[in-house]
């Protein structure tokens, strides 16, 4: 299956779970991660949202030399599926679309994908248009949030049978992941920490 269906049938299949994390990531939780997967025919999309405090051990904007240069080095890590997530060896799985990126408030601070040798600064005019809004933004600019996504697809989706979060051995301020997942045979839910790092589709 090519990536773009993999696209479509992942927004079909998870449209539910991304209400709900929206909502979860309104109480933006430091500590907790939340991740959504969905299988279907052998591809697999791995979606992830952190906060900023887990990953890179703050929330402001990143201004300073060595903050953007933290920025920079998790999106690296995160451009690097190995380090994040690990599939089942026997389902044959091959990474067919990764993107990385910080957002902050209104915008994107840092935007990454496969392929990519730096990074964007997304600070132009659109803070001069809604200058009016700063007061009503601050705090929330103050919330940054890591989205990660990870498309793969797999040789034998029998052998699809879960996910690994090595996450958590690369980034330890991260204390929990709530997953949700939707496979051709049902969904389920899970709260994954460092001692339990996997989730189970069986």
């Amino acid at each position: 299956m090519k990536p773009i269906h993999l696209a479509l049938a992942t927004t079909t299949l998870a449209a539910p779970a991304i209400a709900q994390d929206t909502r979860e990531l309104d109480a933006h939780v430091h500590g907790v991660s939340t991740v959504e997967i969905a299988v279907e025919h052998g591809t697999i999309e791995i979606n992830i949202l952190s906060p900023g405090m887990d990953i890179v051990g703050f929330e402001h904007e990143a201004s300073s030399a060595e903050d953007k240069e933290a920025v920079a080095t998790a999106i690296r890590q995160f451009l690097t599926p190995e380090e994040i997530v690990t599939l089942p060896e026997g389902a044959g799985c091959r990474l067919t679309e990764v993107l990385a990126h910080l957002h902050t408030g209104d915008h994107d601070d840092e935007h990454m994908h496969e392929g990519d040798d730096h990074t964007h600064d997304d600070d132009h005019a659109e803070g001069e248009e809604h200058d009016h809004d700063h007061e009503d933004h601050a705090d929330e600019a103050r919330h940054s949030e890591f989205h990660v996504t990870y498309g793969f697809a797999c040789d034998d989706e029998d052998a699809l049978t879960g996910v690994g979060f090595p996450f958590f051995e690369r980034f330890p301020n991260a204390e929990e992941i709530e997953v949700q997942y939707v496979t051709e045979t049902g969904a389920g839910t899970a709260e994954l920490t460092p001692g339990s790092a996997e989730v189970s589709f069986e």
